[in-house]
Order: C-alpha cells, then sequence, then structure tokens
C-alpha cells in the first residue's frame, strides 16, 4: 500500500517553506538577534527541513557571512530537521501547532548538532514572530518579543522585498 497523497496539504506546505526561506535570508540580514545567531554557525553551515517520507524540502546555508536560501531542494545537510508528515507540517505551518508542541509530541526530529538545533529553533521563532501576524504569533510562541519601530520596519522589508524578491 503506497503513501496517501495529500495534495492540498503538500501544496500550501510547499508555498510555506517558500516564504519560510525567503523570510530566513532576509530577517537574518536585518534583525540583530538573529543575525548573531547566524555569525555563530560554521561558513558553509547547511540546514535542510524535511518532510517525511518524501519531502518538499527547504535548504538554507551560511554562505559569505550571510544566510542564504538555496531553494527547496534536497540536499546533504549539516542539520536536518525532519516533520515526521505532511499533517505535522501543515499545522505547524498554519500555527496550529507550536515547535515546541510538535517536538514534545516526537512530530519531528533532528539530525545533527543539539546546540546548532537550538540555535535555529530561536531563529525560526523569531522568523514566525516577524512572518505572522501578532494575534496568530501569540498562538504559537512562548514569549513574543516587544514590536518596535525598527521591528515593524523588518517586518515590512520582509513582506515587501525579502520574499518576493529574495532582497
Amino acid at each position: 500500500m503506497g503513501v496517501r497523497r495529500k495534495p492540498f496539504k503538500s501544496a500550501v506546505v510547499k508555498t510555506v517553506l517558500f516564504v519560510l526561506g525567503r523570510g530566513f535570508q532576509s530577517i537574518a540580514k536585518r534583525d540583530p538577534d538573529v543575525k548573531k545567531e547566524v555569525d555563530g554557525w560554521a561558513e558553509g553551515f547547511q540546514i535542510m527541513f524535511e518532510i517525511l517520507p518524501a519531502g518538499p524540502f527547504l535548504t538554507l546555508q551560511k554562505k559569505d557571512g550571510r544566510l542564504r536560501y538555496c531553494g527547496l531542494k534536497r540536499t546533504e545537510a549539516d542539520l536536518i530537521i525532519d516533520f515526521k508528515n505532511v499533517d505535522t507540517a501543515f499545522m505547524m505551518f498554519t500555527a496550529q501547532m507550536s515547535t515546541a508542541k510538535a517536538y514534545a509530541q516526537h512530530r519531528l526530529s533532528v539530525q545533527g548538532d543539539i546546540v546548532n538545533a537550538m540555535s535555529i529553533i530561536r531563529c525560526l521563532n523569531m522568523v514566525e514572530f516577524y512572518l505572522f501576524p501578532g494575534i496568530i504569533a501569540k498562538l504559537i510562541l512562548k514569549r513574543m518579543p516587544k514590536m518596535t519601530l525598527r521591528k515593524f520596519g523588518v517586518r515590512l522589508n520582509t513582506y515587501l522585498l525579502g520574499i518576493p524578491f529574495g532582497i
């Protein structure tokens, strides 16, 4: 018996992975907390988000001192975050479940250095803060950062330039 296809959920997850990848790249350039985390990673460090059993995928890499979105492709990565299935990814990416809750329920796993994994999760939380409206972010984040004018500027830049153009 084969894997049951879920085209709607797969399409949503793939779209969110694209937005997340572009958002990571843009926010890592502009938010000092995320930039500080990325600065602590080795040059060439690769991260892959993988939806089991067969994708989609999201790949990020630290290159030339910056975090780069490398596309929705599978790669050999230093750190891999596996989502057990498309249902789990869908729930997380549509703010129905937090990263902490998914991990506690064994819906995702990490392959690689736990120190780097924690750093990436801190970054992911900040990226979710910027990408989701406040009312939704409150549901999935343990602690909401204070929205300052600078953070609002980062959010606006991410929406207008980062996601559409990768800037």
